[in-house]
C-alpha cells in the first residue's frame, strides 16, 4: 500500500491536485483561525451580526458579478486553445464592464438596506467596501487562474490577505481589545485590496500581446451563457450563505454565529470540492476542447483517488473532534457538536461526488445545472421552515445535509448521462472491476449554444 501511495504521489496530475488541495486547506485553516479569533474578540451577538452581514456581502458580490467569473472560465480556455486572441480580449473587456456595472448596483442595494435598518455608517461603508473588493478578487482569480497560475489566482483570493487579518486579531486579543463588526470588515477590505493589486499586476504582465489586437465580440453567445452562469452562481451563494441569514431571522444572532462556525468547519470538505473545481477549471477545459479524451479520463481518475483519501481522513478528524473544534470558537459553541457532524456528512458526500458541477458547466451543459440548484435551494428553505421550529439549529443542519446529498446524486446522474463521465469516487470501483482497465467514453457536447 505504501508503494502504491508513493507511485500515486509521483504523478504530475496527483501533485497538481494535492498542491491545490493544500492551498485550499491552508486557506481554510486561516479562515478558521480568523473566524475563531473573531468570535473571541466580539460578544456572541456581535459575532452573529458579523456572520450575517458577511453572508449578505458574499451574496451581493456574486449577484454583482452577473455570472462573469464563470463566463471567463468557460470562454478564456476555449479561445486560448483555439488561439483566438481577438475574442480573448473581447470577452475580458466585456466581462470587466458588465461586472463593474453590476457591482455598483449591488453595493447600492446593500447600503440602502443597511441604512433602512438604521445601521452605523461605518458598518455600511465597510461592508460595501468588502463586497466590492471581494467581487474584484473573485473575478480576478478566475482570470489569473486561467492565464497565470492557480497560486496567483487562489492564493491572492483566499490565502495571503487572511494572514494579515489573523495577525490583527491576535494583536487585538493580546491587547485585550474588543473589535466591532465594522472594524473587522474594514480590516478585511484593506488586506484584500492589497491582494487584488498584486493579482492585477500579474495579469497585466501576461497580456502584453493583447494591446495590439483588435477586440472581437460574441455578445449574444456570452449573454446567453452569462445569464445561466449568473443564476447558478446566485443559487450556489444562497446554498452557502443564505442559511446563516435565515437562522439569524428565525432564531437569534448568537445562534446564527454558532451555525456559521459549524458550517465553516464543515467546509473542510467543501474546500476539497473547491480545490477539485479549481484544479479542474484550469486543466479539464483545455483537455475537453482539444478532444484529448484519454488524458481527461486519466485526470478524473486520479482526482477521484485523491478525493477518496481526503474524505476518509476528514471524516475521522471532524467526527472524532467535533466538540473540541467548535470549542475553539468559545465554550458555548462546543455544545452544538451534532450540528457540525451532520453538516460535515453532507459536505463529505458532496466532495465524494467529485466536480460534476464543474464538468457540466465547463462543457456547455450549464443549463442542466441550474434546475438542480433551484430544487436544492427550494428543498433546503422548505426544510428550514419545517425543522427549525421543531429542532432548532440542528434542524437547519439536517435540512442542509439532506438537500446537499440529493443535489449531489442528481448532478452525478446528469454528468454521466450528458458527458459520459463519472466524476465521483465510485469510478474507482468501476475501474478496478474492469478486466481490461479501460475507462469510460467521453461524449463531447455541442458547446456553441
Amino acid at each position: 500500500m505504501f508503494d502504491s501511495l508513493l507511485q500515486l504521489m509521483r504523478r504530475d496530475v496527483t501533485r497538481g491536485v494535492a498542491g491545490t488541495i493544500l492551498l485550499k486547506v491552508g486557506s481554510g485553516g486561516l479562515a478558521f483561525a480568523m473566524f475563531s479569533l473573531a468570535a473571541r474578540a466580539m460578544s456572541a451577538d456581535e459575532f452573529g451580526d458579523f456572520a450575517t452581514w458577511l453572508s449578505v456581502a458574499q451574496i451581493a458580490s456574486v449577484v454583482g458579478l452577473v455570472g462573469q467569473e464563470l463566463l471567463l472560465v468557460r470562454f478564456l480556455n476555449e479561445y486560448q486553445v483555439r488561439g483566438e486572441t481577438d475574442l480573448t480580449k473581447g470577452v475580458l473587456l466585456s466581462s470587466l464592464k458588465n461586472s463593474a456595472i453590476g457591482m455598483l448596483i449591488s453595493i447600492a442595494a446593500i447600503a440602502a438596506v443597511a441604512w433602512i435598518r438604521g445601521e452605523w455608517w461605518l458598518l455600511i461603508l465597510s461592508v460595501s467596501a468588502f463586497a466590492a473588493v471581494n467581487s474584484g478578487l473573485m473575478l480576478g482569480s478566475q482570470i489569473a487562474r486561467s492565464l497565470v497560475s492557480i497560486l496567483m489566482g487562489e492564493g491572492n483570493r483566499e490565502f495571503f490577505w487572511r494572514v494579515a487579518v489573523v495577525l490583527l486579531l491576535i494583536a487585538a486579543l493580546f491587547g485585550h481589545r474588543q473589535l466591532t463588526p465594522a472594524e473587522l470588515f474594514a480590516a478585511m477590505a484593506i488586506a484584500m485590496s492589497a491582494s487584488l493589486l498584486v493579482q492585477i499586476a500579474s495579469i497585466v504582465r501576461v497580456l502584453p500581446n493583447l494591446r495590439s489586437v483588435d477586440a472581437r465580440f460574441e455578445r449574444p453567445r456570452w449573454r446567453a451563457s452569462a445569464f445561466r452562469y449568473w443564476l447558478a452562481s446566485i443559487l450556489e451563494a444562497a446554498n452557502q450563505y443564505f442559511d446563516v441569514i435565515l437562522v439569524y431571522w428565525m432564531l437569534d444572532p448568537a445562534t446564527a454565529g454558532v451555525y456559521f462556525a459549524a458550517s465553516r468547519l464543515a467546509n473542510l470538505f467543501a474546500m476539497l470540492s473547491a480545490a477539485l473545481y479549481t484544479f479542474g477549471a484550469r486543466r479539464l477545459p483545455s483537455l475537453y476542447f482539444s478532444s484529448n479524451h484519454r488524458e481527461l479520463e486519466h485526470t478524473l481518475k486520479l482526482m477521484a483517488e485523491v478525493t477518496a483519501i481526503c474524505v476518509f481522513v476528514g471524516l475521522v478528524i471532524v467526527c472524532g473532534g467535533a466538540s473540541w473544534l467548535l470549542g475553539l470558537f468559545g465554550p458555548h459553541f462546543a455544545a452544538q457538536q451534532w450540528v457540525l457532524i451532520v453538516l460535515a456528512l453532507g459536505t463529505a458526500f458532496q466532495a465524494a461526488g467529485g466536480p460534476s458541477a464543474a464538468i457540466l458547466q465547463l462543457t456547455g451543459h450549464e443549463r442542466e445545472y441550474v434546475p438542480v440548484l433551484t430544487a436544492n435551494v427550494v428543498l433546503r428553505l422548505a426544510g428550514f421552515l419545517v425543522l427549525i421550529p421543531w429542532l432548532g439549529v440542528l434542524g437547519a443542519a439536517i435540512s442542509a445535509t439532506v438537500s446537499l446529498v440529493l443535489a449531489t446524486i442528481a448532478l452525478n446522474v446528469l454528468c454521466r448521462r450528458r458527458t459520459g463521465v463519472d466524476p465521483s469516487v465510485l469510478v474507482l470501483s468501476h475501474l478496478s472491476s474492469s478486466k481490461d482497465g479501460s475507462t469510460y467514453a467521453v461524449r463531447v457536447a455541442d458547446t456553441n449554444d
